[in-house]
């Protein structure tokens, strides 16, 4: 069964975390677990597959301490029928593809009240256009209206194994340019606070 065959796996990533966090890694990203691609045809088989899925993740993710961060991706960002596992996932932050989806994935995390980090994509990676920073500081500020400053984190919307190095470079210094300037804010006004 294909629940067996995920357990088995899991196992072994979590051979592989607990390696990472021995060898001094802090953060660990275990990538998506597919989640919504493997939902069953009939509605009737969610809660099981749902169950085992969020089983064998956790199983891949445990064995490290509480100081080690568990970061997990989603790529597609149609959440709602599966919000309540995500939240069951138990990862410290997942990012998630959102540049393409207008912002309407931050109405599900409030409809289901995610509480947890969370790095929405500021830019598509699929474009080989170049985001500016100001674009991005526009998104980034977007995102404030519904996640909290201390839960945001800046990223793109999933791996660059699609790009060219040249725009990989600069769009990952803007990006870091646009992560800079808000935790200078978020600074400011925690002091100011």
């Amino acid at each position: 069964p294909l629940s067996q065959t995920a357990g088995q796996i899991a196992l072994a990533i979590r051979d592989e975390v607990v390696d990472l966090e021995a060898a001094g890694i802090k953060v660990i990203q275990v990538d998506e677990p597919a989640i919504r691609e493997g939902l069953p045809l009939r509605k009737v088989d969610y809660g099981a597959y749902l169950k085992w899925s969020v089983d064998v993740f956790r199983l891949a993710t445990t064995g490290v301490s509480n100081q080690t961060q568990i970061h997990t991706h989603f790529c597609y960002s149609d959440f709602n029928e599966i919000f309540t596992a995500i939240k069951s996932l138990d990862a410290d932050v997942i990012t998630i593809e959102n540049s393409k989806s207008d912002l309407k994935l931050l109405g599900a995390l409030e409809t289901h009240g995610y509480a947890a980090e969370i790095g929405p994509g500021l830019y598509d990676i699929h474009s080989p256009r170049v985001p500016s920073v100001e674009e991005m500081a526009a998104r980034f500020a977007a995102l404030q209206k519904y996640i909290p400053a201390e839960n945001l984190w800046a990223n793109p919307d999933c791996g660059l194994k699609t790009r060219g190095w040249p725009e990989v470079k600069e769009s990952l210094t803007n990006l870091v340019a646009v992560a800079v300037a808000a935790r200078r804010q978020y600074a400011q006004s925690q002091a100011s606070a």
